[in-house]
């Protein structure tokens, strides 16, 4: 299924993450191997989470009572990626639930969309929903789309 146009502008994600791309992403016929490119959206996926949705305090507490869940994923590859140049992961949040969310990303190769991805992350805690101070960042990293 080809994803919706404007997900192929890089301009419309607030979070980037830059991967070196490593011979071992090759496949037989030479270029990126579909599993390299689920390796990127998942590094990607997690420095976004790390870096904009929880603190560092918040990940280390293993006390802590809530989880969040990978519930589904997807991933259209639109285009062939090659070994050397680093591809740039885009991320952004498209949609924001009572107890989920979903994040968009694109991978970028030398300006040109290769591959696009959604995730959705379910939030399992006390309370039954995403609390409000999660919501609030989620919502500052929504998908810059007029």
């Amino acid at each position: 299924m080809k994803p919706d146009p404007i997900r192929l502008d890089a301009a419309i994600y607030p979070y980037f993450v830059e991967i070196t791309t490593r011979f071992a992403d090759m496949d037989h016929n030479g270029h990126l191997n579909n599993v390299a490119y689920a390796q990127y959206f998942e590094h990607a996926r997690v420095r976004f989470n790390q870096t904009t949705i929880f603190d560092e305090d918040q990940l280390r507490n293993t006390a802590r009572t809530w989880r969040v869940l990978v519930a589904a994923i997807s991933i259209a590859y639109l285009r062939e990626g090659a070994y050397g140049p680093p591809v740039r992961i885009g991320v952004g949040v498209s949609k924001i639930g009572n107890a989920s969310f979903t994040l968009a990303a694109a991978c970028f190769q030398e300006d040109a969309c290769i591959a696009t991805h959604e995730s959705v992350i379910a939030f399992k805690g006390p309370e039954g929903r995403l609390p409000d101070t999660m919501r609030a960042k989620l919502e500052s990293q929504l998908l810059k789309i007029a």
